[in-house]
């Protein structure tokens, strides 16, 4: 089941939905950045140096053959699925998960992603900024009483928007 305290802060954000490549795993906590590759969407993978958007990770397992609540999973099938995707022009802030505790003073500092496209969670890296994936906008306690002591605050960096989509 989708995680209530992660994901896009504003109440109401702009979503288009796209195809799904096969076999995508969508974790329910982490920040599931995405491209688009040969017209499908695909989890963004921690090198990458553009990204297209955020998917918002619907509810459940997705593909039958998934046996995991901790994730949603695409049809084996590229195309079957269709999931909605927060462009990164948005300019929306995110509360998600770090790897580490953020301070106030990395407000403005840029860092990276985690691991992608396993069943695992990914987290924001605040303590490297090779692909400057995101922006720090400050630390989760300010923003949300729900957040804990790891959340950060972020917009998706401007700079490496996948345009070609």
């Amino acid at each position: 089941m989708a995680h209530m305290n992660y994901g896009c802060m504003h109440p109401s954000p702009k979503t288009t939905e796209y195809p799904v490549a096969g076999s995508q795993y969508f974790p329910h906590i982490g920040p599931s950045l995405v491209n688009i590759t040969t017209g499908y969407v695909t989890l963004a993978e921690t090198a990458d140096t553009t990204i297209f958007g955020v998917a918002v990770v619907p509810k459940g397992r997705g593909n039958p053959t998934n046996t995991s609540d901790d994730y949603w999973m695409s049809n084996a099938v590229d195309g079957v699925d269709k999931i909605p995707i927060i462009k990164v022009d948005s300019g929306y802030n995110f509360l998600l998960l770090a790897d580490d505790t953020p301070t106030a003073a990395q407000a403005g500092d840029t860092c990276d992603l985690t691991a992608a496209n396993a069943a695992g969670v990914d987290y924001v890296d605040i303590g490297t900024s090779s692909t400057t994936v995101f922006i720090i906008q400050g630390r989760g306690v300010d923003y949300d009483a729900r957040a804990g002591a790891n959340d950060v605050v972020v917009k998706i960096n401007p700079e490496i928007r996948q345009s070609d989509n």
